[in-house]
Formats: C-alpha cells, structure tokens, sequence
C-alpha cells in the first residue's frame, strides 16, 4: 500500500554554547511482538537527550544500565488523543554522552494497549526550558508529539510502523551559511518518508516551532 509518513523536525537540535537542560526527543511506535486481546498493543520506543550537567551519564551509567530521569521538566509521554491517562515515562537508560557539548542521550521501549476500535492516536511529552541562546523559543516551552494510524494495512495485515532515525543528538553548523542537515530515515512498511517542520497548531512544539538559532 503506497502511504507517506512524515518525521516531525523537532529533535535535531543545533548547538551554540549554552543552554537549558532539555535538548530534543524522538518517539517511534510499531505493532507489539504479543497483542492483547484486550485491545490493539504498541510498542512505543523514544530517544531523550538532556544537558549532560542536569543528568549524569558516564561510562559507569551506562554499564549499569541505570534508569536516569531529568532533573527538571515533564516525566511521562502523555495521552492526547485515542487512549487516556500516561503512555509511558521517559525516563530512559543512557547510551551516549558528550563532554564537550555537555549532553547526555539514551532511549527505553514499552508497550502500551489501545481499546479495540481505536484507529488513531496522538501521545505528547511536554515541558520548559528549551535551548536558552536560540533567537526564537529561547527558554520556552516545548513539546514532542507523536501521532499513529492504527487501521490494519491491506498490504502487512498489521497496524502501520512509524519510520525511525538514527540522528545525532546535536548537529553543528556555521551561523550565516547554507547548510544541508542529513536526517537518516527508515520505513519498515516501505512507506515514502517525508521531512516537515513541526506545526504549533497541531501541538507539535509548542512555543519553539522552527527555533533554529
């Protein structure tokens, strides 16, 4: 079945020198390997990446596999539309860190059920202090929504699968140049995948849609 899914461009974050203590997310879903019979199950996966100072992670975290949450901000990914209450919480196990750039990164999968009959959802983590040197949103809030078709696909005989990518957390580019910012991108269901700005009018990023420096 030819479809389009669209990846929401809010968790590339360009750096400059300082900043506040959240610095971007991506939130994935596919079906779940075990459904329930209760309802339609998801598994939702995100990536988190903080100012590195506000939430620790070296080498002995990592090894630990140590569940960190963030020291400021909004602590669970919740329900906007199609379901109720919490998703899930982001707290996450860190994978990656950057002593120079001050960041740490990470991600945590969970499933999460959908009444039967439910065809579409939107979930959201939201939250202050986004980057505090960008021109536009500098320590404003900010918010990261995800949104899934769950009608069963001619083609796959399954619910549809967000595309997923590997971008890195922070991306550097020179002030006042042309740049060209490569978003790696995978479809599992071989949709087309298109790249668009997050929307404020569709809750997607509150008061930092398009806040580039």
């Amino acid at each position: 079945m030819a479809s389009s899914n669209a990846l929401l461009l809010l968790s590339a974050v360009l750096r400059t020198a300082f900043s506040s203590h959240f610095e971007g997310a991506i939130i994935q879903w596919r079906p779940a390997a075990v459904q329930q019979s209760s309802g339609i199950s998801v598994e939702i996966s995100h990536r988190v990446t903080y100012k590195r100072s506000d939430t620790f992670c070296d080498d002995t975290t990592i090894s630990s596999s140590a569940l960190l949450s963030s020291v400021n901000g909004g602590t669970t990914i919740d329900c906007r539309e199609g379901c109720n209450g919490t998703v899930g919480s982001i707290n996450f196990y860190c994978t990656d860190y950057g002593t120079t750039d001050n960041w740490s990164t990470g991600g945590r999968s969970y499933n999460y059920t959908f009444a039967s009959g439910v065809t579409h959802f939107e979930a959201s983590f939201a939250g202050d202090a986004w980057i505090g040197t960008l021109v536009q949103g500098a320590y404003g809030n900010w918010e990261v929504r995800v949104k899934g078709d769950l009608s069963i696909r001619p083609d796959t005989n399954s619910i549809n699968s967000s595309p997923v990518t590997g971008v890195l957390p922070i991306v550097r580019i020179q002030h006042g140049c042309p740049s060209a910012i490569r978003i790696p991108v995978a479809d599992v269901d071989g949709d087309d995948v298109r790249c668009r700005w997050a929307l404020g009018s569709e809750g997607e990023c509150a008061d930092v849609c398009q806040a580039f420096p």
